[in-house]
């Protein structure tokens, strides 16, 4: 639930069906609290002086949600701000709580008054849910007493792929925001070493964030074989899939890599970082090649060995709308169908 940007939008909507309240939590030019670079980074932004109004402009809003709404289950997407806010109307409506980490959130856990905040919010929620396995393994590490679950992420069925560009150049696609986790850098010295072994090769980085500057600077002695290009709405980013030949994601860290599944239902294999979510999604050899995380030298390697044949479709099964749907529906009865029993 996110506050719109101008007093014109409605307070309900719609979005892909689905009814969305939105709350405000001050005037118009300061709701940005959310948006880019994550809760806590923009409330750094901003002198965290927004930050305390923002959460119980939340925690108000999702009470008076669910007192409406009267749901069976509360399933709050990150730990901070949604699972945080929604404790409190949870517990007061004896309604059980999930709570899906998606990644962002479980590195919030390396600050030790952070940990303590989400270990006290992920042991009074029902289940603790993660996007992929090994963000589940992270969890549990940090407290296997939490009763965990793999919830996965649904990625809709797409129009049918178009046929690869022609090549040469061989063209890739690198999309995200633009911070140190997702290891643009090192792309760019890839480039560097596929380039100077007479690799011909062009790529485009579509984001947004702190490290564009930093980047363009990197990318400079490349000349056109790099750009950067802003963030672009979700359409015009997939339409682009179409004109390249592989997506590129080479974190340093990523819960799930939503991008290489998207690239997947575009027909185009995925140069990876063999972290996170991405391990789980790239099969070496078959849909894309993964690479150890910050090997400029291996990943521009694995780019030379492009392009490779088209995705065979596994991870693309495992998060299904109708798979994701039926994951989601066993964990909520199983937390519901206790409570309807005892009443």
């Amino acid at each position: 639930m996110l506050a719109p940007h101008d007093k014109g939008l409605p307070t309900i909507d719609t979005v892909a069906g689905v009814e969305v309240h939105r709350f405000r939590y001050g005037p118009a030019f300061l709701e940005r609290l959310s948006y880019r670079g994550g809760l806590v980074g923009s409330s750094r932004r901003v002198g965290g002086l927004m930050l305390p109004i923002y959460l119980a402009s939340f925690v108000r809003a999702a009470e008076k949600a669910a007192r409406d709404f009267r749901p069976d289950v509360i399933h709050a997407h990150w730990w901070l701000p949604a699972g945080l806010c929604s404790l409190p109307t949870a517990r007061r409506l004896d309604v059980p709580l999930v709570v899906t980490i998606h990644g962002s959130d479980a590195h919030l856990l390396r600050y030790r008054a952070l940990r303590r905040l989400a270990l006290h919010v992920l042991h009074r929620a029902s289940l603790v849910a993660t996007v992929s396995e090994d963000l589940r393994r992270q969890i549990e590490v940090i407290d296997p007493r939490l009763r965990t679950m793999v919830l996965r992420l649904p990625i809709p069925e797409m129009a049918p792929p178009v046929p690869m560009p022609p090549d040469p150049p061989l063209r890739l696609l690198a999309a995200g925001r633009l911070s140190p986790e997702k290891g643009f850098d090192v792309l760019i010295e890839a480039m560097r070493i596929a380039v100077d072994h007479g690799l011909d090769v062009r790529l485009d980085i579509v984001g947004s964030g702190p490290e564009r500057r930093n980047l363009g600077l990197l990318a400079a002695p490349l000349g056109d074989r790099v750009t950067l290009i802003p963030a672009l709405p979700h359409a015009e980013l997939m339409r682009r899939l179409d004109d390249v030949h592989a997506l590129v994601a080479p974190s340093r860290r990523e819960g799930l890599g939503m991008v290489a599944l998207e690239a997947f239902t575009r027909g185009r294999p995925v140069v990876a970082s063999r972290v996170g979510g991405l391990a789980e999604t790239v099969t070496d050899g078959v849909d894309g090649y993964l690479v150890p995380p910050e090997d400029p030298v291996a990943l521009a390697a694995a780019l030379a060995r492009l392009p490779i044949g088209p995705p065979v479709g596994a991870a693309r099964l495992r998060h299904s709308p109708i798979e994701v749907g039926r994951s989601h529906l066993e964990a909520y009865a199983s937390l519901v169908s206790p409570m309807v029993k005892s009443r």
